[in-house]
């Protein structure tokens, strides 16, 4: 891990943007976001969400850098914790310390790490909470957090006051109103004057007559109208993910922190994540390299020497694949040696590593025509794909690479897969001076130096 990776936020207290390095971010945060009496693990635990959350946000790792805070720092707690400060603070670096640069993942990709206080029993599925089915946010039992403070609670309101803060209407107080309070007062019969014959209040049964003694009440002829409402929560937060006073119970039972975090988020890994360093300015980004043809399927066939489309396609994306890697991204290959590879196959890779971008690279004829050149197809409506695909034409074209432009296409692999896919087509073997040209390696290396910027340019910017 990098320990100079920093995080950049906004500082509300101070109106401006500021930075802290990422470790010393944590340690400011778990003090503000967790009980400091939980136990260690729990407090790993809670450093290790904390840690996933700031690196999703941040823009150096691709994401909004919507991170903004009013932290204090720790210092500043010596009041707050008077003789117990040294020990707090000793606790707070052994847990950050002790899962340095240690994140939550899922499919490789940083997660969103929702956390609450006590979740009151289980934790929520996502499409309940915020609309959409997130895979490592389902409901899990917990009884964990049952002795903790927001096990149960209570909170009355009068009804001025829901009416208020609802900006709701309710009937007006008339005794024509039917009304009942199930399980409270219910199952009240009437006469045609509107006196009341009986009445069942909780489990047991009134006359009219009766109840009007027993309550010191004017007459027979009322009716019921709440003063006042009181709700009765059970947990404490949205439900999703962490259950902080779960994790304490757990901790205090000898679960460990990569116990905890795993049973709150379903089918995650744990795990230490390299930071991007200016060596490595494509860290974190996933990549699929579609080498077209393959085995049997030879692809278009060189008019004048005989080249192959699969061969040429294949060495150039081993050697973009090659290239994209030093640059720290994570790259797969439809296929790495000449075999034939199914389209469905191809698209299967796709929308289970669902990599930031689909490249799939091929060539193309045209009998009895000099046309020659690079050209781009993207899928409609999927402008990042454009814009990537008139990044690296940029790029070729710098190099003296002919450019054909970047189109809409309809191929079947761009409707079958769910994530920004291009199609580069990276000369013409129906075209003989082209067709040489390919069989010079610099040749090929120029152009994976011509995408590789391209993409470097496209996620720099």
């Amino acid at each position: 891990m990098k320990s100079s990776f920093h995080i950049k936020y906004f500082d509300k207290d101070k109106n401006q943007e500021m930075e802290l390095p990422l470790e010393k971010m944590v340690g400011i945060l778990l003090g503000l976001e967790i009980n400091i009496d939980f136990h260690i693990e729990a407090l790993k635990a809670q450093a290790i969400v904390l840690r996933t959350n700031l690196l999703k946000s941040s823009k150096g790792l691709g994401g909004r850098g919507d991170i903004s805070f009013k932290i204090k720092p720790l210092e500043s707690y010596k009041d707050i914790w008077n003789e117990k400060y040294e020990d707090n603070i000793k606790k707070i670096n052994k847990a950050v310390n002790e899962t340095e640069g240690m994140a939550i993942t899922f499919n490789d990709k940083l997660i969103d790490a929702k956390y609450q206080l006590s979740c009151g029993g289980s934790t929520e599925n996502s499409e309940n909470v915020i609309g959409n089915q997130v895979v490592y946010l389902r409901r899990v039992l917990c009884n964990y957090c049952k002795d903790s403070p927001y096990w149960k609670s209570e909170k009355s309101f009068n009804i001025e006051e829901i009416k208020e803060l609802l900006k709701v209407r309710f009937p007006q107080e008339d005794i024509d109103i039917y009304l009942e309070i199930s399980g409270f007062m219910e199952e009240i019969e009437k006469d045609e004057q509107g006196r009341v014959l009986s009445i069942k209040i909780g489990d047991k049964r009134f006359r009219g007559r009766e109840l009007m003694e027993l309550l010191d009440l004017n007459s027979t002829r009322f009716n019921i109208f709440p003063t006042g409402i009181k709700f009765v929560s059970r947990g404490k937060g949205h439900g999703l993910g962490l259950c902080q006073y779960g994790a304490e119970k757990m901790a205090q039972e000898g679960f460990t922190f990569m116990d905890i975090l795993k049973y709150y988020y379903t089918g995650v890994e744990i795990k230490k994540i390299q930071l991007p360093c200016i060596e490595q300015p494509l860290f974190g980004k996933i990549l699929v390299i579609d080498p077209g043809h393959g085995g049997e399927d030879q692809g278009y066939i060189g008019r004048e020497l005989g080249l192959l489309e699969k061969d040429i396609v294949l060495d150039l994306s081993l050697n973009l694949k090659t290239k994209l890697e030093k640059l720290g991204a994570t790259v797969h290959l439809t296929r790495e040696k000449d075999e034939k590879v199914l389209l469905t196959e191809r698209a299967e890779t796709a929308n289970h590593l669902y990599p930031d971008f689909f490249i799939s690279i091929h060539m193309d004829y045209y009998p009895n025509s000099k046309m020659k050149g690079c050209e781009m197809f993207y899928f409609r409506d999927d402008y990042e794909s454009k814009r990537l695909g008139s990044l690296i034409l940029k790029k070729l074209e710098e190099k003296q690479i002919q450019s054909r432009g970047i189109k809409e296409g309809n191929f079947y692999i761009f409707r079958e897969i769910n994530v920004s896919s291009l199609l580069i087509e990276i000369g013409y073997l129906s075209n003989v001076e082209e067709e040489v040209k390919f069989r010079d390696k610099e040749y090929i290396k120029t152009i994976v130096e011509g995408i590789k910027e391209g993409i470097l340019e496209y996620f720099e910017n």
